[in-house]
């Protein structure tokens, strides 16, 4: 399911208005700019599984894949996202993905629902967010 026009439109500008306001301020990119870029595109992920909560399932196929690349492996952060998955609903699992702390973006570096935003949207991400 691919987020409507509008909500794309409603995201990039509000990425827009946070990139002008750092600009503003002075702001020099590094770790904090990497982690509001982080946020920003959870956001997109975020409302992509809003629209079909089906696609939490992208999340444990994505561990048992890297799971398999990684010779049977699983990392510390994929076990701990694994076990999110399977323990809580899609709001609780929303909640922790959006979380403004340093819990929710050390949550938010190694999330498994990588894939469900497409190319084009993580480019404009990328865009609006400068370097």
């Amino acid at each position: 399911m691919q987020l409507s026009s509008g909500q794309c439109e409603r995201l990039e500008r509000r990425a827009q208005q946070d990139r002008l306001e750092r600009e503003r301020a002075g702001h020099q990119p590094g770790h904090p700019e990497i982690d509001r870029r982080a946020l920003a595109l959870t956001r997109l992920a975020v409302a992509r599984i809003d629209g079909n909560p089906r696609l939490v399932q992208v999340g444990l196929d994505n561990i048992e894949r890297w799971t398999r690349q990684n010779g049977g492996y699983l990392s510390p952060a994929h076990a701990e996202w694994k076990a999110l998955i399977e323990q809580h609903p899609w709001q609780q699992l929303r909640r922790i993905l959006l979380e403004d702390s340093d819990e929710g973006q050390r949550l938010r570096s190694s999330h498994p629902f990588k894939g469900i935003i497409t190319p084009e949207e993580r480019t404009r991400v990328y865009a609006a967010r400068g370097p």
